[in-house]
């Protein structure tokens, strides 16, 4: 009898310490996963710019525990490159480098340390253009002279993106774009090696605070849909 006492008394202790104890929280990375929608975006003068940026399509990106990213965020990251001069021109020239109708999604990476709550990632974004000749344009339509060595792939990559997400909130997610934020464009030689691209100043880059919410549909859904809206609303 005493020996399940003993046991029973020690069940009890280790239920108890069990449930004193806090529950870890969620890596980053983990909680980042998954299917979001641009819902809110202001520039570096906290102005809405929502409609600057999702106006020729909704901004969709899925993020894969193997660092990939798929999404419609073309549009989106013409402005943080590029910025806003004379975007409400360009934005109508867009048509000509993406595509999205036919789910030719624009493709990417994202990095971060794994298993750990960091406020800090990377993402390289793949801006692949239908054409040498819509790139060119666009680049002219911003003022920017195409430089000697151009390719129609342009990885531009942003280290030290300030990330907010957390367990008391993980349908909701905001990357900011500050100073600190450090942005390196490429594009790939002949062996597939990564080459400086020259195009622009880097530091020309847009700060600004991008607000997410996780989308239970998934991406292929979401953009078809949006497709199906556009075209009704053409009618």
């Amino acid at each position: 009898m005493k020996t399940y006492k003993i046991i029973f008394s020690a069940l009890v202790l280790v239920f108890l310490f069990s449930a004193c104890e806090e529950d870890e929280p969620t890596p980053t990375r983990d909680l980042m996963q998954g299917v979001w929608e641009l819902t809110e975006a202001y520039n570096a003068n906290d102005s809405l710019i929502t409609n600057h940026v999702t106006s020729f399509f909704p901004t969709f990106i899925h993020l894969d525990d193997n660092n990939s990213v798929n999404s419609t965020t073309g549009p989106l990251f013409m402005y943080v490159v590029y910025g806003k001069s004379r975007f409400v021109e360009i934005i109508s020239k867009l048509d000509q480098a993406f595509s999205y109708a036919d789910l030719k999604l624009t493709e990417g990476e994202f990095f971060m340390k794994k298993n750990e709550v960091v406020d800090k990632f990377t993402i390289e974004i793949k801006m692949k253009f239908l054409t040498m000749e819509a790139l060119t344009t666009i680049l002219e339509l911003m003022g920017i002279n195409p430089p000697g060595l151009i390719e129609e792939v342009i990885y531009h990559k942003f280290m030290d993106v300030t990330v907010e997400i957390s367990d008391e909130a993980p349908e909701q997610m905001t990357w900011i774009f500050t100073d600190n934020t450090q942005p390196v464009y490429n594009i790939k030689d002949e062996y597939g090696n990564y080459v400086s691209w020259t195009g622009l100043a880097i530091n020309e880059f847009s700060r600004c605070r991008l607000k997410f919410e996780k989308r239970a549909k998934s991406l292929t859904e979401l953009v078809q849909e949006a497709t199906e809206n556009q075209g009704n609303n053409g009618k």
